[in-house]
């Protein structure tokens, strides 16, 4: 299949790359060869080469040396990374954006329209469609933050985990109530209320970081033939607090020092 030219051929094979991996039809754990990549794409190794590389510097694929190039395995502790480092940073760029466009029509007319762009998403039960749109209302918050290098971050992070929620089937299993997840969100928005929807992102991205994990858990202990307790997660972020939905203790993994 040839590619089109877009901007550059090199980020045309990293964006047909990104996605096959995120979409599932490069499995984790599957190897990359350079050559029936080339192929597959009718573009030279060495622009693949390239695009390997860019995809690798976001996380979804790894470079071995002598070895080759593989699809990052999906596992716990890759998703606890994920998570943990969008609580710590999603919420303060959501503050900052609140701070700085809060009272800007413009935003509040997008995060109105990305929320209902997931109610209807919801409807549909579709998990990409799903996983998109939920994607997309985080984006709408935190886009306006008007910090570059925090905004690259948190799209590599977003693509991460696109392909961990639709690898585990957590939009399609979860869709009823996803819309009342993220209504918190939207509420402190409306009433431009910085240090409500810093809070109000961080607990809902743990909430979701935990689901994914316990439902992760035991398929990767039964893999590891080991005890579903024993994956060596650290805490989150320091200063994150709980759902305030949530009155019972977290059901994910917990280290012995944590018991």
């Amino acid at each position: 299949m040839a590619i089109r030219r877009p901007e550059t051929l090199t980020t045309a094979v990293a964006s047909h790359i990104k996605e096959a991996v995120v979409s599932g039809l490069y499995a984790p754990g599957a190897r990359l060869p350079e050559v029936a990549l080339a192929a597959e794409l009718n573009t030279s190794r060495g622009t693949v080469r390239e695009a390997l590389r860019t995809v690798a510097d976001g996380g979804l694929i790894e470079i071995i040396p002598r070895r080759g190039v593989f699809v990052s395995q999906l596992s716990v502790r890759a998703t606890w990374e994920i998570s943990s480092l969008r609580a710590l940073l999603e919420p303060y760029a959501a503050r900052l954006a609140v701070e700085a466009r809060g009272s800007d029509p413009t935003m509040l007319a997008q995060v109105s329209a990305a929320f209902e762009g997931l109610r209807e998403a919801v409807k549909t039960a579709d998990p990409t469609i799903v996983a998109d749109a939920d994607m997309a209302f985080h984006r709408s918050v935190f886009e306006h933050c008007g910090h570059e290098m925090l905004l690259s971050r948190l799209d590599s992070l977003q693509v991460l985990s696109r392909r961990i929620v639709l690898t585990n089937q957590l939009s399609s299993a979860d869709a009823p109530t996803l819309v009342a997840q993220h209504e918190p969100i939207q509420h402190a928005v409306e009433l431009r209320d910085p240090e409500l929807v810093e809070a109000a992102v961080r607990a809902h991205v743990i909430e979701a970081g935990e689901l994914l994990m316990t439902r992760m858990a035991p398929l990767e202990a039964n893999r590891r033939h080991s005890d579903p307790h024993s994956f060596g997660l650290g805490r989150w972020p320091t200063g994150t607090t709980p759902h305030p939905r949530k009155s019972q203790a977290s059901s994910r993994p917990r280290l012995e020092h944590e018991r």
